[in-house]
């Protein structure tokens, strides 16, 4: 089946994130037991991909944990934690590659402004006709609303759009909404299904 456009999720996907290195520099600099520090991560994570600022972001990690971390500790994190997040994943940018002229490409991504400036100007990033972040729609996935937008800006009908990302909470919420999906789990798989399910 021919495609209007193909959405891509940004993390897991396009790139890889938090490598053991990681988790163990940002632990070590927490300073509290790694389960906390993981679950205050999450619970803010939401706020910071739309409304909140950095320093926002890590003051209510901090107030969670009970933290009192100064400014050069916030920084340290916040430079490990964004750093992190701009690892290209290879296999799966050769992929978007090879789709680039072939079929309109976008991207969909849960991200904060600090990471969604520092991928607009990026070379990986260049292959996409749009790039679509959370902290400029306002809205994370899987809201509705995020595919909507996608939908509504490119002028792309719901059954002839592929959406690809490594949770299912996003995949399914697109699927509600008619999205073609896929669950992405590697590039080799994802690559299979492109040329199996639309000859690509």
């Amino acid at each position: 089946m021919s495609l209007d456009l193909i959405v891509f999720d940004y993390s897991e996907v396009l790139s890889r994130n938090q490598p053991d290195t990681v988790v163990a520099a940002l632990e070590e600099a927490a300073g509290v037991p790694p389960e906390r520090f993981w679950e205050a991560w999450h619970r803010h994570r939401p706020a910071y991909n739309t409304t909140a600022s950095a320093a926002d972001y890590w003051q209510l990690v901090a107030d969670d944990l009970g933290a009192d971390w100064d400014t050069a500790h916030r920084q340290r994190l916040w430079d490990t934690d964004i750093g992190n997040c701009l690892n290209p994943h290879e296999p799966t940018l050769r992929i978007v590659r090879r789709l680039h002229g072939k079929v309109p490409l976008v991207l969909l991504s849960d991200a904060p402004s600090d990471l969604a400036r520092c991928l607009d100007g990026s070379p990986g990033m260049a292959l996409f006709d749009h790039l679509f972040f959370s902290c400029d729609i306002a809205v994370n996935k899987p809201d509705p609303q995020a595919y909507r937008t996608v939908l509504r800006h490119t002028g792309a009908q719901a059954g002839r759009t592929l959406f690809i990302d490594d949770k299912r909470v996003n995949t399914e919420a697109a699927a509600r909404l008619g999205l073609r999906t896929h669950h992405y789990t590697s590039a080799e798989d994802l690559d299979r299904y492109l040329a199996r399910t639309h000859g690509l």
